[in-house]
This record gives C-alpha cells, sequence and structure tokens, in this order.
C-alpha cells in the first residue's frame, strides 16, 4: 500500500489490522482445539460412569456375568480336596457329614473369595479410567476457558477495529476540509483572516464521526 493510498484511504489500515487479528487468532483457536474435543468426550464418558456408579448393583450384576472361576482358584479348590479327604482318613472320619459339609464350606469359600477378587480387580480398573478421564475432562475445561477468554479479547479488539475503519474516512474529510479552509483564511488577508479560518476549519472537522475537539482550542491556543 503506497503512502498515498494510505493517506486517501486511512480505513484500509484497520482492514489490514483485523485480517493480522484473524490469522493469528484462529491460529490460537486451532492449537486448543483438540483437547477441547478431548475434554468434551471425557466429559461424556464421565457421565456414563457416574450414572453406572449411583447403581452400584446393577453394575456388580452385570460384571457379575461375566464371572468365570480363574484356573488358580480350580486349582486351591482342589488341592484343598485332597488335603480335607486325606485328614478324614487320617483321623477315621471318612464319610462323617460334618468333615464333608466342612470341606465343602472350604471349597466354595475359595470360589467366593475368587468372585469377590474378580469383582475388585475390575473395579480398580473402572476407577483407573475414571480417573484418566477426569484429567482429559480437566485438560479439555482449562482449553475451554482460554479460548473462551480469547474470544472476548478478539471480540473488543475487532469492535475497536470496526469503530476506527468506520470513522477513518470522515475523519480525513474533517481535517482536509479544516486545513483547506484554513489556508482560505490566510489568503483573506492577515492573522485576523487566519485565525478565522483555522477557528471555521476546527469546528467543521469537529463535526465529522470520530473526531474530538475538547474545549475547541484555536491553532493559537485561545478559545
Amino acid at each position: 500500500m503506497s503512502w498515498l493510498s494510505s493517506f486517501m484511504h486511512p480505513e484500509r489500515g484497520y482492514a489490514a489490522g483485523q485480517g493480522q487479528l484473524d490469522q493469528y487468532y484462529n491460529q490460537g483457536q486451532g492449537y486448543q482445539q483438540p483437547y477441547n474435543d478431548m475434554g468434551q468426550q471425557a466429559g461424556q464418558g464421565l457421565n456414563t460412569a457416574m450414572g453406572r456408579l449411583l447403581d452400584p448393583a446393577a453394575l456388580q450384576n452385570e460384571w457379575s456375568q461375566g464371572y468365570e472361576m480363574s484356573p488358580q482358584a480350580q486349582q486351591t479348590q482342589e488341592l484343598a480336596k485332597q488335603q480335607g479327604l486325606s485328614a478324614m482318613s487320617a483321623q477315621g472320619v471318612m464319610g462323617s457329614t460334618p468333615a464333608l459339609q466342612a470341606m465343602q464350606a472350604g471349597e466354595s469359600q475359595i470360589g467366593l473369595n475368587d468372585r469377590q477378587n474378580y469383582l475388585d480387580n475390575l473395579m480398580q480398573k473402572y476407577q483407573a479410567g475414571v480417573g484418566i478421564g477426569e484429567n482429559m475432562y480437566g485438560i479439555g475445561a482449562n482449553s475451554a476457558g482460554q479460548m473462551g477468554q480469547r474470544a472476548d479479547q478478539m471480540g473488543q479488539n475487532s469492535a475497536q477495529m470496526q469503530y476506527g475503519q468506520q470513522n477513518a474516512p470522515g475523519s480525513l474529510f474533517g481535517n482536509l476540509m479544516g486545513a483547506g479552509v484554513g489556508l482560505a483564511g490566510s489568503a483573506l488577508g492577515g492573522p485576523i483572516g487566519g485565525a478565522m479560518g483555522a477557528k471555521l476549519g476546527q469546528m467543521m472537522g469537529a463535526s465529522q464521526p470520530g473526531s474530538y475537539n475538547p474545549g475547541g482550542m484555536s491553532a493559537y491556543g485561545g478559545r
């Protein structure tokens, strides 16, 4: 943009400034958007997890349907059975109802412990997943907050740019008219004509949008 074009079209500078604002704003928001998306996805998962944890009985029933006794528990049961039979044989109580009941109770307890370990293990993994989701959600929420602050600041900056762009042609016209009237007043003769011309020029310049003339000061400092 040449100096003459810049002088005759001051609003173009505001438009160029807005273009720079848009470029870096979009670039910054683009960096943050993946984290924002990640946080939103994590938030959906956390809502689902919270709903399931608020109904622990249903969650336990769901997990119990997939339970199968572990090979370790099966081996432990078999070992306990053999040890129980050996003990009953050594004591001469083979076939005794109380002894058989005690042995069966031991086997059942091994199965119950295995099932509880299965559920506890699932819960630990579930909670670990929830913890990861919370971290992701926190990162996303922080990113969204930064994006919101940038958007607010961008709105303020863009409003100032738009205001300046709209008022730039009027301000230029007022300045040019003021200068022209001042020269014309000087040409009319002497300092009186020059002062009158400058005063009239200031009044015309102040009437244009975007101009500001506190106190109506003249070119010579008088009021």
